[in-house]
């Protein structure tokens, strides 16, 4: 029996959500390139991955009216949710908050009735992290819950407490759905594990949200933007650079164990940090960035290794520029992932089988009786 460390390389299961091709950087969702995810309406990615076709009009009407009905908190939810402590992680409030929301049995699209729940989280979870966000800043405010605005715009004005620019709205949607997806990570991973066991759909996201709230996972975004302001200035990237190296030191959102090449995401996303950020109060943060990015590169390339940028790398700069928090980056990930999450669910489900790995057993032997 062959024991491999993190599982890498070993096939743990089969899916049809979405395909990383690491050797090439290619990602796609249901068949479409990540390139084309990225110019759809979100609820019409949302609904690819979930029921796995592209949606009618109607099917899409249909699917944002259950989520804006679905969405809005109770007053009990909201007591709840300003009862937590500030000095709670926004993450750990968001893990502990998801099993205890109200659901109902509302029916949608001939789904199971054990899977209601699951899209009442996506539903709810705009508004259940604009509600932690409020009970600690005077910015957000769940209780603005417009109706009339579409799942992302109403999500930002509940926790910006403005109506977001037309462009600003179309970063973040385009930010949200690179992370909507992505095989089996650690969180998905997670995911399947827990539903499994048939456990509540609920307990299942929440199990998935505590998985992610990993540095190694995801908060890179905000270890990496972190980093750029420990660092100060472009010009001091080569000493940090070169220091971290020989400590043996690990950049955060840099490099990836799928890809062999440059991570189709930050293609994306890292014209986008550069749209954003030139001209702002965040430039300097973002050429600091940039520079460690490409010092790094050359350093590895000496080396005889490709090691690029993640998605994570410039993501933080990115949701700063758009107005959220470094301490709400994850729950940005969480609330875009959930889709996936509940997708894999789903999928999984259709021949479960609870997940029980064997173990290399390395302890000592069974003392004799003699």
């Amino acid at each position: 029996m062959n024991y491999v460390p993190g599982l890498e390389g070993v096939v743990v299961g089969e899916t049809a959500i979405s395909h990383v091709e690491g050797e090439v950087g290619r990602l796609s969702y249901r068949g479409y390139v990540i390139s084309q995810i990225v110019e759809m309406e979100y609820l019409k990615a949302a609904y690819l991955l979930l029921f796995g076709e592209s949606p009618s009009s109607s099917k899409i009407e249909a699917f944002e009216g259950y989520l804006t009905r679905h969405g809005r908190l109770s007053n009990v939810e909201l007591k709840l949710l300003r009862s937590i402590p500030a000095t709670v992680h926004p993450m750990s409030a968001l893990q502990a908050t998801i099993p205890l929301l109200s659901f109902d049995r509302e029916p949608f699209g001939g789904l199971d009735e054990a899977y209601l729940a699951g899209l009442q989280v996506i539903a709810k979870m705009p508004s259940v992290i604009a509600a932690i966000r409020a009970s600690r800043s005077t910015l957000a405010d769940p209780v603005r819950y417009d109706a009339d605005l579409d799942y992302l715009a109403r999500f930002m004005l509940m926790f910006t407490g403005e109506s977001p620019k037309p462009r600003d709205l179309a970063i973040f949607k385009a930010t949200q759905l690179l992370q909507m997806d992505h095989s089996f990570n650690a969180g998905t991973f997670a995911s399947r594990v827990i539903g499994s066991t048939m456990a509540s759909v609920p307990a299942v996201l929440s199990g998935a949200v505590g998985a992610l709230s990993g540095v190694l996972h995801g908060g890179a975004d905000e270890a990496a933007l972190k980093v750029a302001r420990e660092v100060g200035a472009p010009g001091k990237a080569e000493q940090y650079v070169d220091e971290l190296l020989a400590r043996k030191g690990r950049l955060m959102g840099m490099g990836h164990r799928e890809y062999r090449t440059v991570d189709p995401r930050s293609l994306i996303l890292k014209p986008l940090a550069a749209e954003l950020c030139v001209g702002s109060p965040l430039e300097n943060d973002y050429r600091t960035l940039l520079a460690i990015e490409e010092i790094f590169n050359r350093r590895m390339a000496a080396r005889g290794k490709d090691v690029w940028a993640n998605v994570e790398y410039y993501k933080g700069v990115v949701l700063e520029a758009l107005g959220v928090p470094p301490a709400y980056f994850t729950t940005m990930f969480a609330m875009a992932r959930s889709v996936g999450w509940l997708a894999h669910l789903m999928e999984s489900r259709v021949n479960n089988k609870i997940i029980r790995p064997a173990a290399q057993y390395v302890g000592p032997k069974v003392a004799s009786c003699g």
